[in-house]
């Protein structure tokens, strides 16, 4: 059986939900952030 891995950039998800249910946001820059208090995971930046 072959290995496949999935990538999924949630926070481009979330940015895309938001601007289909806020149309006016779609000429304005859009991000995705979060309390620094709860944050979880590995973030890698290189």
């Amino acid at each position: 059986m072959d290995r496949t891995i999935l990538h999924c950039d949630l926070n481009g998800f979330y940015a895309s939900v938001e601007l289909r249910e806020r149309p006016d946001l779609w000429e304005k820059p859009v991000a995705v952030c979060g309390d620094p208090e709860s944050r979880h995971g590995i973030i890698l930046a290189k």
